[in-house]
């Protein structure tokens, strides 16, 4: 015969409960709040460049916002690699998942 026993725990307001992996990912984003191109394929799954930059960097749907709101700073004459905030980033990909990764 099994038994179960209903417990209830009061968590101070100091404290607060997530899952283990969202944990690990707000830690990422702490220890490596700015990522390179590399970073943003592991990110986001995406096997190439290419792909990362036609679906997502220099889609017309999505470059103004990305360059305006200082989440992507885009290759130039002065800086030839990509850089991109962490924490935008990672906002703007769940707020857009369905757009970037949905082919059309």
């Amino acid at each position: 015969m099994s038994q179960i026993l209903n417990v209830q725990i009061k968590i101070p307001d100091e404290y607060v409960l997530i899952e283990t992996n969202r944990l690990k990912e707000l830690e990422e984003n702490i220890e490596d709040p700015i990522w390179d191109m590399k970073d943003l394929k592991n990110k986001t799954k995406m096997a190439s460049d290419t792909t990362i930059q036609d679906r997502l960097l220099y889609n017309p749907k999505f470059r103004k916002e990305l360059k305006n709101k200082g989440i992507v700073h885009y290759p130039d004459d002065e800086f030839r690699r990509w850089r991109v905030n962490a924490k935008k980033m990672t906002q703007f990909l769940e707020e857009n998942f369905e757009d970037i990764f949905n082919k059309e």
